[in-house]
C-alpha cells in the first residue's frame, strides 16, 4: 500500500472585525470544526500532478503550475509556493481533497484548502515548517497566487486557533490571545444558501478605497485612527469616507467585544455583532437583501446579535443564541426562509 501524507485545515467564523486584517485592525474569528482534508499520495503512472475532489467530479491533470482561475488554484499555488520555499520539484503525486467545509459562503474554505494542501506537502516532502512559515506561505499564495487581496486572519486562525477558544488578534503585530467563548450561549452559523466568489467580487475594489484614503490622510493603516476628523472629511472621497467610518469604528468594536467575551457578557456582545453588520451593510456597502433578512429574523427571534460573516457578497450570518433555543431559531428562520442553511 502506497504511503498517504495527510494534512488538514479548518475554517473558521469571524465573530466581529470584518475587513480590518488588511487595515492593521483587530479581528476575533473562532475556527469551527468544519475542515479540509489534503491526502497526498506517489504517482507512479506520469510526471504530472493529479488533482481529485469529492465536492467535483472531473479528475484533473496538472502539467504546469500555473493559474487556472478557478478553486485548483489554491493548490496548484501551494505547490509552486511550496517548489521555491524548499527548492524542490513537485511532481509524480497524486492530490486528494476532501471536504466537510461548505465553499464560497465567507467560512474561509479558500485557507483551509491552502493550509492543508501546505500541510500535506511538507508531510509528503519531510520538510519542517513552524505555525509562523505555514501562515505565512499559505497567506502568499492567496495574495500573490489567486490574487485574492486578504489580510493574515483567516491563515492564522485555522493554523493557531481552535473549537473553543475565539482567537483575539491584532493582525498589525502579529500578537493574539486565545478567549474561551461563552459557555451557555452557541455561535450559529446560518447559510443564505447564495455563494460567492471572493475574487470575483468587489472585495478588491474595497481594499483599493481602504489603501487610497490611508494614502491621503497620510497614515500606513486606517486602524491606526480612533475617529475621522474634519479635516478628514474634506480630504475624502464618499466612498472613502463610508469604508473608513466601518473599519475605523470596527476596529474599536471588535477591542470592546474581546473584553466582553473575557467577562462573559453575551448581551453586550451580541449588541455590537448587530452594529457590526449595519456597519457592513450601510458603510462598507458588502451585505446583500438575503444576509439582512437572516440577521432580521435572528434577531426578530430573540438571538442577542447577528453579522454576516467573512467578506460579505452573499454567503452566511453568524447569530448568537442561548443553547437551548438552538432547534427553535432554526424552525423559526426555516419558516421565513426556507433556503436557509445551517452549519
Amino acid at each position: 500500500m502506497r504511503e498517504v501524507s495527510i494534512g488538514e485545515g479548518f475554517g473558521r467564523v469571524n465573530l466581529i472585525g470584518e475587513h480590518l486584517d488588511y487595515n492593521g485592525g483587530h479581528v476575533l474569528p473562532l475556527q469551527i470544526k468544519n475542515k479540509i482534508i489534503c491526502e497526498i499520495i506517489k504517482n507512479e503512472n506520469n510526471n504530472f500532478i493529479s488533482i481529485d475532489s469529492d465536492k467535483y467530479n472531473d479528475s484533473l491533470m496538472v502539467k504546469k503550475l500555473e493559474r487556472r482561475n478557478d478553486w485548483t488554484d489554491f493548490i496548484i499555488g501551494s505547490c509552486l509556493f511550496f517548489e521555491k520555499r524548499f527548492s524542490i520539484s513537485v511532481n509524480n503525486i497524486s492530490i486528494y481533497i476532501k471536504s466537510s467545509l461548505p465553499l464560497g459562503i465567507g467560512l474561509s474554505s479558500s485557507a483551509a484548502i491552502t493550509v492543508s494542501t501546505l500541510k500535506s506537502l511538507s508531510n509528503y516532502f519531510h520538510k519542517n515548517m513552524t505555525d509562523e512559515e505555514l501562515i505565512n506561505l499559505a497567506f502568499e499564495v492567496e495574495n500573490d497566487f489567486v490574487g485574492v487581496g486578504g489580510g493574515v486572519m483567516d491563515q492564522f486562525v485555522s493554523v493557531l486557533g481552535n473549537h473553543n477558544e475565539a482567537l483575539f488578534l491584532n493582525t498589525l503585530n502579529k500578537n493574539y490571545e486565545l478567549i474561551p467563548i461563552f459557555p451557555d450561549y452557541e455561535f450559529l452559523i446560518i447559510d443564505s444558501n447564495t455563494q460567492r466568489i471572493l475574487s470575483d467580487s468587489e472585495f478588491n475594489k474595497k481594499k483599493e478605497l481602504c489603501l487610497t484614503a490611508a494614502k491621503k490622510m497620510k497614515i500606513q493603516n486606517l486602524c491606526t485612527k480612533s475617529k475621522i476628523n474634519e479635516n478628514d472629511i474634506k480630504l475624502l472621497s464618499i466612498d472613502e469616507l463610508n469604508v473608513c467610518k466601518h473599519v475605523i469604528e470596527e476596529n474599536l468594536r471588535v477591542v470592546e467585544a474581546a473584553k466582553y467575551l473575557r467577562k462573559n457578557k453575551a448581551k453586550e456582545f451580541g449588541k455590537l455583532m448587530t452594529e457590526s453588520h449595519v456597519s457592513l451593510s450601510q458603510y462598507y456597502g458588502v451585505s446583500t437583501d438575503n444576509l439582512n433578512k437572516l440577521v432580521d429574523l435572528s434577531n426578530s427571534f430573540g438571538a442577542l446579535g447577528s453579522k454576516l460573516t467573512g467578506a460579505g457578497f452573499g454567503g452566511a450570518i453568524v447569530t448568537l443564541v442561548k443553547k437551548e433555543l438552538v432547534e427553535e431559531l432554526k424552525k423559526y428562520i426555516l419558516a421565513g426562509y426556507p433556503d436557509a442553511k445551517f452549519i
